[in-house]
């Protein structure tokens, strides 16, 4: 059984999501205290975001150039609490497999090279190969849920994976915390982002569950997903 799975993110009431306007209109920790009020047990974020915010400098440069192919799950540890990169091509350094305390696990497709998965063991990070092409991220979730006991994963951005998410109906739950400013950019990415529209497209229907007003003017909207 898959883990219940949070969006959980912090926007301007246009939903934008970029971290310097929001860090200029927010002065707490009200992202933090709110997401471990949720109590989830791992959390997970896209390529972008790891790279900008967690990741060592770089990107990975193969050797032999030969895909992984499928692969079974390498546990390197198990641990209280995760996180999680979803990273397909695998691209992303680590200096180890502890993030800020937590157990580091990364999530790529078929096309991560072998050499690459040799850099994970070797780091005592732990990984999942789900899908060909793209990562799979029905395949993955429920591998997390298997293979490390996750029970409530948060899913924290950025916009296109939160949104692929979404597309592969997986999310249970959205945490939206509204910051009292307006962004107004076009091409500032949003909380979802990269779904595949179409003529006659519908949104998402959402049941508000509780509103909440937190410190600095801070909204705490929760909503089940229909």
């Amino acid at each position: 059984m898959r883990p219940r799975i949070i969006c959980h993110m912090i926007a301007t009431i246009d939903g934008k999501i970029d971290g310097a306007s929001l860090k200029a209109i927010t002065k707490g920790t009200e992202y933090e205290e709110t997401g471990s009020r949720l109590g989830g047990d791992a959390w997970v974020c896209g390529r972008v975001t790891m790279q900008q915010h967690f990741a060592e400098e770089g990107t990975f440069a193969s050797k032999d150039g030969f895909p992984a192919g499928p692969q079974p799950v390498h546990v390197a540890r198990r641990a209280d609490s995760y996180a999680i990169a979803i990273d397909t091509q695998g691209s992303l350094l680590w200096d180890s497999g502890d993030l800020d305390g937590e157990h580091l696990i990364s999530v790529v497709s078929e096309q991560a090279q072998t050499e690459y998965l040799a850099y994970l063991r070797d780091r005592q990070i732990s990984y999942i190969v789900a899908g060909q092409s793209a990562v799979d991220l029905e395949k993955a979730v429920d591998a997390l849920a298997d293979n490390f006991e996750i029970k409530t994963l948060l899913l924290e951005g950025g916009g296109h994976i939160n949104g692929a998410f979404l597309e592969a109906k997986l999310l249970d739950e959205v945490s939206l915390l509204l910051a009292p400013g307006i962004d107004g950019r076009h091409d500032v990415p949003s909380v979802f982002d990269g779904l595949k529209g179409s003529e006659g497209h519908l949104a998402t229907s959402l049941k508000l569950n509780s509103v909440e007003k937190l410190g600095d003017g801070v909204l705490w909207l929760r909503y089940d997903v229909s």
